[in-house]
């Protein structure tokens, strides 16, 4: 405890200001040295990243005559699917438009003879959703067709038409031109045999029919009559379902189904870019991050930048390295999905670097002083509570080795 006592406030004191300065100098000396030199040492050409691709997929909605195929016979391609039906007008159609024909041909065939029920759906935007379901109804009477359901709303309407199976290609193709084609689905389904059992079993009703009737005309019992007539009235009944049933499958046959949905089209906002530049102005060489923030258009951009220095980059945030001084003009180009292109520019000031000499000297050194300050203020920070600390530790000790001295003195 006395070698304690012994330890005076001025020694702890200078023993922490030298620990503060000469950790402010290591570590000041050693960022200056690491932090200037440091930034000379890459040599990476600037790159790009690209948050948008520049091209995306599209598909194609449309229907073609094939190649090589009879007059009239047409393969629809749908969305996606890259599926394929084809229908004719049948003999004698001729593409002309002149009557529809129940006589279709499935997938490859060549005016096979089946039946064949084709229905199409879409989805349509338009700004103008009621007057396109307008168009869509007046289309399909203009071809002898007629309006199956209509339904129309503020935003939205649904309308399903039946037009003559000669008119699909044509029918299509205009209610396509009516607006933005979202979706488009075609279904084919053929009824070839449940068309010919309909009619078979008309015809063996239809026999056992004139049987009853032949029976209820020699019948000589009452009872034998009354039993004769209500199976006679079950075999009518039976006789209109299976006549219905074959009216609708030959007007679904002889007319193609339409199922349009028209909804209302997103406002659109006009494609725009801002452009930022950071840092905008520093000395060389000098590392700009460029930004190309990208407003309204149709999605997916393609993002050009032309540097002003004879390069240039792709992509919506790229880092790009100024060697030379100068005023550098940036312009960065973006162009939607749709065509439409717009042009954003900056300028971008690159001062001369310190030359050498005296100049390059006193520029250093005032770098080196203020990296030591620096340092200084940081080991300061820690070393001087640890320093107090010690202080309030001894400082006791260093009292009561006093008051012994005094006691011991004579």
């Amino acid at each position: 405890m006395d070698g304690l006592g012994k330890v005076s406030e001025r020694k702890v004191l200078g023993l922490i200001a030298a620990t503060v300065i000469l950790g402010g100098i290591v570590i000041g000396v050693s960022g200056f040295v690491f932090g200037t030199f440091g930034s000379f040492t890459s040599s990476e050409p600037s790159t790009g990243v690209s948050l948008y691709p520049s091209h995306s997929p599209s598909f194609v909605f449309g229907s073609d005559q094939l190649n090589g195929s009879p007059p009239d016979t047409f393969v629809v391609r749908t969305a996606m699917t890259m599926t394929s039906t084809t229908f004719s007008n049948g003999p004698g159609g001729g593409g002309n438009g002149s009557g529809p024909s129940s006589s279709f041909s499935g997938v490859g065939g060549g005016g096979g003879g089946g039946s064949l029920e084709f229905s199409s759906s879409l989805t349509v935007q338009s700004p103008q959703p009621s007057q396109v379901a307008s168009e869509v109804v007046a289309l399909a009477y203009s071809v002898g067709g007629y309006v199956a359901y209509q339904s129309t709303v503020k935003d939205s309407a649904y309308v399903v038409v039946r037009v003559p199976a000669a008119s699909y290609q044509n029918v299509l193709s205009q209610i396509k031109g009516m607006g933005n084609v979202t979706t488009l689905s075609s279904n084919s389904n053929d009824v070839t045999v449940q068309y010919t059992d309909l009619n078979a079993t008309l015809k063996s009703l239809q026999a056992e029919q004139f049987a009853l009737l032949r029976l209820v005309n020699q019948s000589t019992s009452i009872n034998n009559t009354l039993a004769i007539e209500s199976q006679l009235q079950s075999v009518d009944s039976q006789i209109n379902s299976v006549q219905s049933q074959i009216l609708q499958t030959r007007t679904l046959i002889q007319y193609s189904t339409f199922t349009v949905t028209v909804t209302k089209e997103p406002e659109k906002v006009p494609l725009s870019v801002a452009l930022s530049a950071t840092p905008k102005s520093g000395p060389s060489p000098l590392s700009v991050t460029l930004n190309a923030i990208v407003k309204g258009g149709v999605p997916n951009y393609y993002v050009d930048y032309n540097f002003g220095d004879g390069s240039d980059s792709q992509g919506q945030v790229v880092v790009h390295r100024f060697s030379g001084a100068g005023d550098y003009n940036v312009t960065v180009s973006v162009t939607d999905s749709s065509g439409a292109s717009v042009v954003s520019s900056e300028i971008v000031h690159v001062s001369q670097s310190g030359g050498g000499g005296l100049g390059s000297f006193f520029g250093t050194v005032y770098g080196l002083f203020v990296s030591v300050v620096e340092g200084i203020v940081e080991v300061a920070a820690v070393v001087i509570p640890i320093g107090l600390v010690a202080l309030a530790v001894l400082y006791p000790f260093q009292r009561r080795a006093r008051a012994k001295q005094l006691k011991q003195s004579p």
